[in-house]
């Protein structure tokens, strides 16, 4: 009987559990979902992580944001993704769930670059400025510079050349750092921020495409610039290319074309006004020497020698010929871009192949680029992994005529282009003699550039144990340029005489590489985080030119391709430059309780450019910063979103070449040259500098106070910071006295401070599903002052006509000139004789009241570098459209123009020749302006009213664009299709009256006037 009740209760139990694993199965049957997931544009996410609420099973998106993932009714998915709000979607049933996601202004671009490493943006200790590559692709540039205008505080970027593929720019974090008598105010190339590509150094970024970027980040103060040490004074600004991600082959392709033309033109004369205009010039002429009863009725255009039998039948015709259209035209611009890329668990790769062409709008300008890149990493087993990449760019840029420009400017507009029988005249007229036709300089005159660069990188990484990783990463940066240029028998430069035929051939060859061992070790424990990196750096770089020129050719036909061609050679020379920077870095971050950040970074730098004793230098900083929203006291406020304060101390070098120091500068170097001994000539060595054993290290300091703010769950968000830098010990080529036969040697002979504010402030103002609208703001001031020279001595210099001095207690590089006062008046004649002045000339301040203008009364009368820059943009979403727009301000800066010095007033070769001229205001008896003096009459200060201010507003890009919807692309397999129309640069809102306010004072040959672009492109991805 006791069996029996066992076998029952056995039975039972089988029941039990059948019936539990019944229900069990009932309860548990899940459904296969699948679905995509877009952003609020329709654009597919790929990488999405989705998570079953409280449970361990997960998906993710692949490129296409394809999604598929198992869970029952009423399960929680949670869609993650960085950049975007976290959603939380509660299934209901069904096969099928689409999700779209929104921006979250906290997390975009929450990871940041900040050298050998990367920190979420949250725990950035220092300052830094991230741009993502939606940014830099809206902006729809054909450089990766110009993407940048106006997209961060404290960036202050100049044009310095509107030709196409010029790469012409200078920029400047936090102001400028050294002094230089060959720039403007600290604006010159040698103190670019420090720019690295994929961990590769380059000078310059105008070989990138800016669509292969994936993002820039600028390191601005000195404890986020530290870790490049001797290298980071300048700012570093560190750029991404694209790299592969899990999922399959993913086809993208953009392209933009359209037409760029010059605007913002000055008005010259036309034949009717020129003839008054040089009427005015003969009384203006008249009044300089005195006999100020003269006017305009007096003078006679023949009889006076002024025109000749030609010119005056030009002007009784009606002739008017405006030069600069005749070879100012509409240029074409176009870009392609197609990238691959895929992948898996273990591998990810990505490919590129970009296509660029850039026509100038002076004939015979172009610029055709062609870039490929390529990248792989692979987890080759579980503790080795080996990334490859590469960078190629090889372009071609035609430079056109350096003449034609400047003499379609100059040229009488009552000459002919043309003679009867259709052929190109030579001189316009008869009796210009100096001029010659424009068009021709255009066909005749060559200049061109071949350029050729590959960068890449090769890098094993090692994880020995948990924690820790070591890498080894090698990086060549390989240039070739090769610059050729002929100026026929037809140009102004040659005028007719074959022997002035003009052959250069230049050629330079670069190469570089770094060597970067990296050793980086995570730990953490409890309310711990460590983060340690320390890296051993070696870096090389060599460069080679060689430079010939040759005159004298018989004929057009061999141009620069057969020098041997030429009777006359002119240069042969060449030069050779090497020099190392060997590098130890460490970093600790620490983080405690997820509030309280520290950073600590010290980098010992030997450069051998420098003295023999000096080459080593050790350059310290430390950070800290400090979570307040995440205290107690800040849980129940509902203001508040984000607040964390940022402290700062650093310290960085510059080893003086942004003051023009070269390789072995610090040595007595030789010189060579040919000398005549006798009958003949012989080879001669000598010395050409002298040896400072003492010269070392420029070293910036610079303390940072930054506060991070948000508010309105973000809606409102953004930085401030205020920082102080101190240059000490700058590097300066000191003037020698005659007598030691030197002109200089370098010295450590100043200081400067920097001081300024940045502020940013990033704005949700609308987002209710349909519409979406944003903007970004940024402001930013500086104050700059040198504060140390030796022995407090002024030094005095000039660059492109304006007159400048490095000075203690004033900005680097201030103008230093007469101050412009008004014109003299004819009621003001007495007044004006008492400095042997005419009315009708310029009149300058009196500033020590003597009664006599003289050098004493020069004065700091501005500053070449702005006082205070800014940038907004707006971004507008509704539904399948969007529409943008980006401003850029520059105001406070001030140059002597040279559109001014040389086209306004008519220059003259010879006394009854005159130029065309720029259609101003000007003064004459009749009227009398104070805008402009009497052409003619400038009187001996007259090039103080050249002194502009250049301050301007720029509407960067107006953008207007269209998603095709996904369920039209569906049934292509298309993940996305976006059309769009956009032109650049459409406004600019500046009181300066020449070609381009950023390029006031630096080009006069055809290079500063500006361009609208209209375009428009699509976006296509596969």
């Amino acid at each position: 009987m006791f069996l029996t009740k066992q076998i029952r209760m056995k039975k039972l139990k089988i029941l039990l559990i059948a019936m539990s694993l019944c229900f069990s199965s009932i309860s548990w049957a899940q459904d296969n979902i699948s679905g995509i997931v877009k952003d609020v544009l329709d654009n597919p996410l790929p990488g999405v992580n989705i998570l079953v609420k409280g449970s361990s099973v997960g998906s993710a998106t692949d490129f296409d944001g394809n999604f598929k993932i198992k869970a029952k009714e009423g399960d929680v998915l949670m869609f993650s993704y960085i950049g975007y709000k976290t959603l939380e979607v509660t299934y209901k049933g069904g096969k099928t769930l689409n999700v779209t996601l929104k921006e979250d202004s906290a997390q975009l671009d929450e990871i940041v670059i900040i050298g050998y490493g990367s920190v979420k943006k949250s725990d950035l200790t220092g300052s830094v400025n991230s741009i993502g590559t939606k940014t830099i692709q809206q902006t729809n540039k054909v450089d990766a510079v110009s993407a940048l205008q106006g997209q961060a505080a404290g960036v202050v970027i100049q044009r310095t050349d509107n030709k196409p593929g010029s790469g012409g720019f200078n920029i400047r974090i936090r102001g400028a750092s050294t002094i230089n008598t060959s720039d403007s105010g600290g604006f010159n190339p040698g103190q670019n921020p420090l720019f690295i590509v994929d961990g590769i150094f380059v000078d310059d970024i105008s070989f990138l495409n800016p669509a292969d970027i994936n993002r820039m980040d600028i390191l601005k103060d000195a404890s986020a610039t530290a870790v490049y040490g001797s290298r980071g004074s300048n700012g570093v600004v560190l750029i991404e290319t694209k790299r592969g991600k899990n999922g399959k082959l993913r086809i993208e392709y953009s392209n933009y074309a359209g037409f760029k033309q010059a605007y913002h033109m000055p008005s010259l004369y036309n034949g009717q006004e020129y003839v008054q205009f040089i009427k005015d010039v003969a009384v203006g002429r008249q009044f300089a020497s005195g006999n100020i009863n003269y006017r305009a009725s007096d003078v006679n255009l023949a009889s006076d020698n002024i025109f000749d039998a030609e010119e005056l039948n030009n002007v009784a015709n009606g002739v008017s010929t405006d030069w600069v259209d005749l070879i100012v035209k509409n240029g074409f611009q176009s870009n392609h871009t197609l990238g691959l890329s895929g992948g898996n668990d273990k591998t990810t790769y990505s490919a590129g192949l970009a296509y660029t062409k850039d026509e100038g709008n002076v004939e015979g300008e172009d610029y055709t680029r062609y870039n490929l890149r390529s990248s792989l990493n692979s987890d080759l087993t579980n503790w080795l992994n080996l990334s490859i990449s590469n960078y190629i760019t090889t372009a071609i840029q035609n430079q056109g005529s350096l003449e034609a420009f400047r003499s379609a400017v100059r040229l009488k507009p009552i000459g002919l282009p043309y003679n009867d029988d259709g052929s190109l005249r030579f001189f316009p007229t008869n009796k210009e003699t100096q001029i010659t036709n424009p068009i021709l300089d255009t066909k005749n005159d060559t200049r061109e550039t071949k350029f050729l660069q590959f960068i890449g990188d090769i890098a094993l990484k090692i994880k020995p144990t948990k924690g820790l990783t070591i890498t080894s990463k090698f990086s060549p940066n390989l240039k070739y340029e090769r610059y050729g240029e002929f100026r026929g028998l037809l140009t102004k430069s040659v005028s007719g005489n074959a022997s002035n035929r003009r052959a250069v051939v230049q050629n330079r060859n670069y190469f570089s590489y770094s060597w970067d061992n990296i050793f980086n070790y995570k730990f953490e424990k409890a309310d711990h985080a460590l983060d340690i990196t320390a890296v051993m750096s070696r870096f090389l770089e060599r460069s080679e030119y060689y430079n010939n020129q040759v005159r004298n050719f018989t004929t057009d036909d061999f141009t620069f391709y057969n020098l041997g061609a030429g009777l006359d050679i002119r240069d042969v020379s060449s030069g050779f430059s090497k020099q190392t920077l060997e590098s130890y870095t460490g970093r600790i971050n620490y983080n405690f309780l997820d509030k309280y950040l520290f950073t600590v970074t010290g980098r010992y730098d030997g450069a051998s450019i420098l003295a023999a004793d000096n080459k080593w230098a050790f350059f310290p900083s430390a950070a800290f910063a400090w979570k307040i929203i995440e205290e107690d006291f800040m849980h129940d406020q509902q203001v508040f979103s984000n607040a964390k304060l940022r402290l700062s101390y650093g310290q960085t070098g510059n080893n003086g070449q942004g003051g023009g120091l070269a390789p072995l500068s610090s040595q007595s170097l030789l010189g060579a040259d040919a000398t005549n001994l006798g009958d003949s000539s012989v080879s001669t060595a000598y010395i050409t500098g002298i040896a400072n054993k003492d010269l070392s290290w420029e070293r910036t300091t610079e303390v940072n106070i930054g506060f991070d703010y948000g508010f309105l769950d973000n809606k409102i968000s953004g930085s401030i910071d205020l920082y102080n830098r101190k240059n000490t010990d700058i590097i300066f080529g000191k003037e020698l006295p005659s007598l030691t036969g030197f002109y200089s040697i370098f010295e450590n002979i100043g200081e400067s401070t920097n001081q300024g504010i940045e502020i940013s402030l990033n704005t949700t103002n609308i987002d209710n599903g349909d519409l979406r609208w944003t903007t970004n703001f940024n402001f930013a001031s500086n104050k700059n002052e040198l504060t140390k020279l030796a022995k407090d001595q002024d030094i005095f210099f000039n660059v492109g006509g304006t007159s400048l001095i490095h000075r203690v207690g004033e900005p680097i590089g201030a103008i230093f000139d007469y101050e412009y006062a008004g014109i003299w008046q004819l009621d003001e004649a007495a007044e004006a004789a008492t400095y042997d002045q005419l009315p009708g000339q310029v009149k300058v301040t009196d500033v020590d009241g003597s009664g006599d203008i003289t050098s004493a009364d020069r004065k700091v009368i501005g500053q070449v570098t702005p006082k205070w820059t800014g940038g907004f943009t707006s971004t507008l979403n509704y539904k399948n459209f969007d529409f943008s727009f980006m401003i850029n301000t520059s105001q406070g800066a001030k140059m002597r123009s040279n559109f001014h010095s040389n086209y306004a007033w008519g220059w003259q070769e010879e006394p009854n020749r005159t130029f065309n001229g720029y259609n101003v205001n000007y003064w004459t008896p009749e009227n009398q302006s104070n805008d402009w003096n009497q052409p003619g009459n400038p009187g001996p200060w007259g090039h103080a009213i050249q002194y502009k201010d250049i301050s301007f507003t720029k509407v960067g890009y107006i953008t207007l664009g269209y998603q095709i919807p996904s369920t039209i692309l569906d049934k292509f397999k298309v993940s996305k299709f976006r059309i769009y129309a956009t032109v650049q640069n459409p406004f600019v809102f500046t009181n300066y009256d020449g070609w381009d306010p950023e390029n006031a004072g630096r080009n006069q040959y055809g290079a500063a006037f500006m361009s609208r672009t209209f375009m428009t492109g699509v976006n296509l991805s596969f």
